[in-house]
């Protein structure tokens, strides 16, 4: 016999699904708050210090984790191995399905992070030209509108309030044809004097915010 304590079983698989759900990484690429530092793919602390959500979440893993193993009589690392694979994988194989299937509209798009930068240059003493680069992806059949923003990470320094003016000429409208991959170039020109003496750089891992209508993803 494998197993030993259905009650525990059901209740450990009840948890993995429920941490999953919670810690999705979709809509958002970041289900309920960011982090600095992760354990399990759970954001635990920020700049601010411990995220009590990410905390509390961590435990309930930990808990289902110490009742899988309980609820086993046979193959006990094994078991427990491969529901931490599943873990880690599942969400992310759930929501590629998705999106290259069911999904329609801002659901269907895919940014591509990792590859994204926005470039600053300083024109005179009171402008700078930003240029982004976007790599964005219509995973669905149809043509998608959709609106672009940016939001405050520690990517754009907050004390420079970059974000703001970055989208004083926001939102930008984007459209994508069924199944196009582009990277989307969006230029605008900032107000270098209310940048508290900003200079040019360059930024890698944009975070935006895309929207259609009442619909709205963070990634």
């Amino acid at each position: 016999m494998i197993v030993k304590n259905y009650k525990r079983l059901y209740i450990a698989i009840g948890i993995f699904i429920l941490v999953m759900i919670i810690n999705s990484p979709f809509p958002h690429e970041v289900p309920f708050s960011a982090g600095s530092s992760w354990i399990m793919n759970i954001p635990i602390n920020d700049a601010d210090g411990f995220i009590l959500s990410g905390l509390i979440l961590l435990t309930i893993l930990c808990v289902g984790v110490y009742l899988l193993a309980t609820s086993l009589e046979k193959y006990r690392v094994r078991l427990v191995f491969l529901a931490l694979v599943l873990y880690f994988t599942l969400p992310l194989f759930t929501i590629n399905v998705y999106q290259n299937t069911f999904a329609s509209g801002v659901y269907a798009i895919d940014y591509d992070i990792d590859s994204s930068d926005c470039q600053f240059e300083q024109l005179d003493d009171k402008r700078m030209d930003v240029i982004c680069n976007l790599p964005l992806e219509n995973l669905s059949d149809d043509e998608v509108k959709f609106d672009i923003r940016f939001f405050n990470t520690t990517i754009f320094e907050e004390t420079y309030k970059l974000v703001p003016l970055m989208n004083e000429d926001g939102p930008y409208e984007i459209s994508l044809q069924g199944n196009e991959s582009k990277v989307v170039r969006i230029q605008t020109e900032l107000e270098v004097s209310r940048l508290n003496g900003f200079s040019g750089v360059g930024n890698f891992g944009v975070h935006i915010e895309i929207s259609q209508g009442k619909k709205m993803r963070r990634l």
